[in-house]
């Protein structure tokens, strides 16, 4: 890889470190709204998990061990 950069750094007579970056910041401009909506998923699912816990405690603290509500 090494070799590719210096050969593309010479064809396009820019730096390495130039190419670099802009490779960076194109593949985030065209990752970004996947990067966002994976991430939302994620969050969505944790909220999920956790409002079907605090529902089973709920249900748990108002009924007794036999499932009859007090």
């Amino acid at each position: 890889m090494a070799h590719r950069l210096d050969d593309a750094a010479a064809k396009l007579h820019r730096r390495k470190n130039g190419i670099i970056i802009h490779t960076i910041e194109e593949y985030l401009d065209k990752n970004a709204a996947k990067l966002l909506q994976e991430e939302a998923q994620k969050q969505s699912l944790r909220t999920n998990q956790l409002d079907a816990m605090d529902e089973n405690s709920a249900w748990e603290d108002s009924h007794d061990e036999m499932g009859r509500h007090p």
